[in-house]
């Protein structure tokens, strides 16, 4: 399953996520995101969320996520992802 596929679910179901990323100067980071759609002004390889730690909302793109709910996004599978993903 490809982070497209995972995101695709997340922006229709409208789910919260727990993601770690990494800036573009090499900063790793984890935090909680909701409210989550796909940028309009950067196009379809990026996200936006609200931050939940810092109560404003940010722009991800979507090749520098790491890790979704603690889980390699290469290697995650459907029930690893928490209770509201198996409402799919």
């Amino acid at each position: 399953m490809t982070i497209e596929e995972i995101l695709n679910r997340v922006v229709l179901l409208g789910i919260p996520l727990q993601i770690e990323y990494c800036t573009r100067n090499g900063r790793v980071f984890t935090c909680e995101i909701e409210n989550i759609e796909y940028s309009q002004y950067y196009g379809g390889g990026y996200i936006i969320g609200y931050r939940k730690d810092i109560r404003a909302d940010r722009t991800f793109k979507i090749s520098r996520i790491q890790k979704v709910n603690g889980h390699s996004f290469t290697r995650i599978y459907w029930n690893q992802l928490g209770d509201h993903f198996n409402k799919i």
